[in-house]
Order: C-alpha cells, then structure tokens, then sequence
C-alpha cells in the first residue's frame, strides 16, 4: 500500500493512497533524547475490518528503545470528502458509529441522529478494555515493571481494565524453573500486582500465575483476577493442560509439572461478565459454551502463550469462532517474541466482538504494548437477540438428551419404522 509520510517532531501521519486508512502516531517520551519509532504502512491492521473500527495501541517495538512509546490510533474508513474537514482524532478516540456490515443483519445502524447504538433499556453503555502483549523471561522483576508500564498506558487511556497473557510474570527455560518460581496467591509478587491494580485503579486479568500447587513437583496455572482496590475477585486453574508433540515442533508436557484445575469460573467486573480460560482451554469449544451459556458470560478472556507453529496455523480462527459460537466478545492477551533461547511465542493478541470481527490488535505482532476496545453492551444484546443461539440450543437438547449409547433419535425412528415393516 502507497502512502504518503508527513513528519513533525513529535506526530507522523499516514493516509493511505486508496483513502482507506489513517494511522496517526504519536511520541510521548520520558527520554527526550530518544527518537520516536514511527508506524510503518506495513501495519495496516485495519483491512480486516469491513466496518469502521477504532484500534488504538501503544507499543514498543524490537527496534525501540524500552523508554519509547508509540501510540497509535488506525480508522477503517473511508476519508470524507475534500469539503469536509477530518474529525481530529485524540490520542485514545470514542468508538465510531456502527454500520451494516455487508449485510450483516445483526448490527444494523441506529436511527437517525443515533450514534450507531441502540439505546436498549437496561442496558449499560460501553466500556474500555484494553488487551496487552508482552515478552515475559525468567526476571519477575522485570516482568513486574513491564506489566506496570502497560498497566499505566491502559489507565492513561481510560480503560477500566487490563487483560494480560498466560505467564505475565515469569517464564523461565525449564518446568522445574518455574515450579521453583512459584508463589502462593497471598504471596508477595501477587501482592505488587495488588498494589498496582489499587495504585491506578484499575482491573486486571493476570492469565496464568505460577501458583504454589498441591504437591512439590506441581504448580497451578491460574488465571487471577484483581478488581480496582486490588482485592482477587476470582481465580481459574487451567483445566486443560498442553501435553502435545507439535508437528515440526517441541513435545510439550504441561502436566508434569502443572495440577489441572477442577471448576470453570465467571465473575462481574466492569467490563461484563467475564468467563476465564487460559491458553489451551481455547481448543474445547464446550467450556467456552458453558460459559456464556451457562454462567452468563459477555466477555471470554484467553490470555495465552501459544507456540508459533500452532500460533500461525490455529490462533486467530479459533478466538474468532469461539466468539461467534458463544456470541460474547474474547480478549485474547498474548505473549510474543523470544523469551530465552528454547522458547518463542505468537504474539498477535487482539479483541473480537460476537459477530466475530476483529475490533483491536497491536499493529505489529512482536512488540510490546496494548491494544484498545470498548465492549459494546448494546451490540452483545442485538446479537444475541436477533440470532437466538441460546435458545435454540436449548430446543436442541432434547435431541441430545434422547441420543442414547450414541444412537440418534432419527436412527432410532428409523429402526423401529423397519421393524414395523418386516413385521
């Protein structure tokens, strides 16, 4: 994509030549003396989206030093006319009105003079998330001090809550490093994640602590959930655990060192109901199910570490039809990069809505930083009206309940109406 590349000291401005795109990038820098490393046009995550969408992110690229920022604001849209002067966009702009997505009946535009969101009864507006990705090694320190800089860039851009990855505090080269890194939930790392979630005010998902386990050899891998005056709200223990040979990849056996956990968990947070999952859960569409269906919840958070091969193959499909079977949105934090020299992630984390569109991701896969959406309560509650997926599942289970020692009940029908007729 040709684009044209107007700099000033501090904001560089992308227009794609097609007008499809704006990315707008700006420096906030605690050292001055650092250069600012603009957006490339290569990052032109917007195409994805047919409808006009806001992604807004702040990252730190391999190429950036660690006290440089980039934030980055990208609209899916069409420019206006040469008339009409462009709304200027603020560093963390309001979610643009909703159109028809080609044809897409679910979210149909709002009245006129409507915002794009229908003013359903009872039902909350918005409210801001954002989803981070980070490199995680085997300093909890450091870990601890990038989860806080992200954690201060959400607050910054008034989001309500931070989700982020699988292994946000420590991965370290070997399981048995990791089972010596473990801590109780009462301990004192989890305590500094306390501290930070009340110092900004701010929620938190912490997918995949190192949690102290049932025996010396196991640890739990939980999911935490920290509210605003740091209080933990909820913990999930991954149930399924990776123990798999990756074709043309490692054999990884997370159960010899992890204990699966034993319940699946929602809690209320501000930005919804929310369903905790960890990484691997992501391929049993049945938890995910029960979740929304069951437990109620808008809101699925996957924080992960997926291998790059499966990564590549499997990561973006399967949050996407996991939102769109459970009609609930799905943040997806991630780890990325190379975090020691026998482990690499994904990255790519990014939020989908439940008709399954990528609402936000980070412009480049590799880097450190977040990405920022708004949960639209009123398109959840459109969704799932207009497509009754709950409800006709519930009709379906009668089906279900009649499929005897694998025998359907059509089989069954059949069957009898044979024996009738030899009879």
């Amino acid at each position: 994509m040709r684009a044209l590349l107007a700099t000033t000291a501090s904001v560089g401005t992308f227009k794609a030549a097609a007008g499809k795109l704006i990315v707008l990038a700006h420096k906030s820098v605690i050292n001055k003396s650092v250069p600012v490393v603009l957006a490339t046009a290569r990052h032109s995550v917007c195409t994805l989206a047919p409808t006009p969408r806001i992604i807004h992110a702040t990252s730190r690229g391999p190429r950036a030093n660690q006290n440089s920022f980039q934030h980055v604001a990208a609209f899916c849209t069409s420019f206006p006319s040469s008339s009409t002067r462009f709304p200027r966009c603020n560093p963390c702009p309001p979610r643009l009105s909703m159109q028809p997505q080609n044809g897409d009946p679910m979210v149909l535009p709002g009245p006129s003079g409507d915002s794009g969101r229908a003013a359903e009864a009872g039902v909350p507006g918005p409210v801001r998330i954002a989803v981070g990705q980070m490199t995680s090694n085997g300093d909890q320190e450091a870990n601890l001090a990038t989860c806080a800089r992200l954690a201060k860039d959400a607050a910054e851009a008034g989001c309500r809550m931070l989700f982020l990855p699988e292994c946000f505090s420590f991965i370290g080269e070997s399981q048995a490093e990791s089972v010596a890194a473990s801590q109780p939930l009462n301990g004192p790392l989890m305590e500094q994640y306390r501290q930070l979630a009340r110092s900004l005010g701010l929620w938190l998902s912490l997918g995949g602590f190192q949690e102290t386990g049932p025996d010396p050899g196991h640890i739990y891998n939980t999911h935490v959930v920290l509210d605003s005056n740091g209080e933990l709200v909820a913990r999930y223990r991954k149930i399924h655990l990776f123990d798999v040979d990756v074709p043309s990849g490692p054999v990884l056996m997370e159960s010899r060192s992890t204990a699966p956990g034993t319940e699946a968990v929602a809690v209320d947070t501000p930005a919804g109901r929310l369903g905790l999952t960890t990484c691997y859960d992501l391929r049993f569409p049945e938890l995910f199910a029960h979740l929304a269906w069951e437990r109620g919840a808008q809101v699925l958070a996957v924080p992960s570490a997926f291998t790059v091969i499966t990564g590549a193959a499997h990561w973006e499909v399967l949050l996407r039809a996991r939102a769109i079977e459970c009609q609930a949105y799905v943040v997806a934090a991630a780890q990325a990069g190379r975090h020691n020299n026998k482990r690499e992630s994904y990255g790519h984390a990014l939020v989908v809505d439940p008709w399954g569109t990528v609402v936000a991701r980070l412009p480049d896969p590799g880097v450190t930083g977040i990405a920022v959406a708004e949960v639209d309560f009123g398109l959840l509650a459109r969704t799932r009206e207009r497509m009754p997926c709950q409800l006709h599942r519930e009709k379906g289970r009668a089906a279900y309940a009649n499929d005897v020692a694998g025998v359907s009940v059509s089989a069954r029908v059949a069957s009898a109406t044979a024996d009738v007729v030899a009879g």
